[in-house]
């Protein structure tokens, strides 16, 4: 099973781990929520530990094997910390600092061994002249006749977009497609539609990237998927340099999607950046504003004793703030990723993470090592659709969200040697 990741700072961003003990959870966070206990279901994880209160007695939860049931969330701050270890080659610590009220379940699936892949082949014909995007899942490729895709077994749907010049006219799709061994999967767009394989004519619609930074060379990655339950395919790609360089997409015709399912878009920058959002249709035209830098807060770390970073002035020019991911990630391939809430941190403007390494069950290997140079980044996550930490969380492990979800993040990056 592959894990899932926090979608954060390269994509696949580390979020720092080294939990804070003199964590500055100053004064103010709403701590309450309706419910004493908090649920938690981490799997595959080599050690969780918990907290209780931003300054509770720690209790390590399980020492192997992952932990599912409810813990106790009665301090009278409302906060609570949950720390669990991802082993593996490179082990990755996780953080989670947050309110029973903001987030009161916990989900986690640490991955284990990279699954065994097999390869999905075939000739795409009717092209008349133009080439195609084939996807299975979020497996993509182009093509002016064969294409070759490796992915995991499982079930997918299967889309293929056609584009003659820049533009594209015509889907075929199939849902529900299981590819269970090496195949040979033939697509032609000629094909009558029908009610196992859909192949209908669509609309040419276009995204326009704004706001890059073009004396930063700054360069945007646009991905947009049709998304169904919990299966997701690519229906458009393409990378933008200004905003004279719109990326095509096809445009559904009604009747065709269910109402579950609707459309993904995102975008990443070079400089981390991004915007992802959730719609039932796409428009003719579509602009999407990349949020403002985050220039403000200052990452360091400290000298001597337990390795503890420390990130203060969290402003940032767009609210509000849903929560944060802090991470530290070292040539070793040491890695410690942190989620914290905005109503962990409270009022305060000041965040120092803390130590792990006294805990029981704790194993020494898993430590960041002083005079090793790590990647230090914190961002920033705010939601003008009034997205919640849970929702966040949750859309952050790989899971659907709701249509209107809109997230927007911003990163500030440092090198820093302990």
């Amino acid at each position: 099973m592959r894990q899932k990741r926090l979608f954060g700072l390269a994509l696949v961003t580390t979020v720092l781990a080294v939990l804070v003990s003199a964590c500055g959870g100053g004064g103010g966070t709403s701590g309450g929520g309706t419910s004493p206990t908090v649920a938690v279901a981490v799997q595959g994880a080599a050690w969780v530990a918990y907290q209780d209160g931003a300054n509770g007695t720690w209790q390590t939860l399980a020492p192997s094997g992952g932990f599912s049931g409810s813990v106790p969330s009665t301090a009278p701050d409302g906060r609570y910390t949950l720390a669990f270890v991802c082993p593996g080659q490179k082990p990755t610590v996780h953080v989670v600092q947050a309110t029973r009220q903001e987030l009161p379940s916990v989900n986690f699936t640490c991955g284990g061994a990279t699954p065994a892949t097999i390869t999905v082949e075939g000739t795409v014909t009717g092209l008349n002249g133009g080439n195609a995007l084939v996807s299975i899942g979020e497996a993509t490729t182009t093509t002016a006749g064969d294409y070759s895709l490796q992915t995991p077994p499982g079930v997918y749907d299967v889309i293929a977009v056609r584009y003659v010049g820049s533009a594209p006219n015509r889907v075929w799709l199939q849902r529900n497609r299981s590819f269970n061994n090496n195949t040979t999967y033939p697509i032609n767009f000629a094909q009558a539609d029908g009610t196992v394989v859909r192949v209908f004519d669509v609309a040419s619609g276009a995204l326009t990237v704004s706001g890059l930074d073009t004396q930063a060379n700054e360069t945007a990655t646009v991905r947009i998927l049709l998304q169904s339950g919990n299966r997701s395919s690519v229906v458009g790609i393409g990378s933008a340099l200004n905003e004279l360089t719109p990326i095509a997409y096809p445009r559904f015709p009604s009747g065709v999607l269910s109402v579950a399912e609707q459309f993904r878009v995102r975008v990443d920058t070079s400089e981390q950046r991004g915007v992802a959002q959730v719609a039932s249709t796409l428009p003719s035209n579509l602009t999407i504003t990349l949020p403002p830098p985050y220039g403000n807060p200052t990452l360091s770390v400290n000298s001597a004793g337990a390795i503890q970073f420390t990130a203060q002035d969290f402003s940032y020019g767009e609210a509000p703030a849903i929560g944060y991911q802090l991470s530290a990630s070292a040539s070793s391939g040491a890695r410690y990723e942190y989620f914290i809430t905005a109503g962990w941190l409270g009022n305060t403007d000041a965040y120092t993470t803390p130590v792990l390494e006294t805990l029981a069950g704790w194993n020494s290997a898993w430590n960041l090592q002083r005079g090793e140079a790590a990647d230090v980044a914190l961002r920033v996550y705010v939601s003008p659709s009034g997205a919640t930490p849970q929702t966040v969380w949750s859309y952050l492990q790989g899971n659907p969200a709701p249509s209107g979800f809109i997230l927007r993040y911003a990163t500030r990056r440092q090198t820093l040697t302990p």
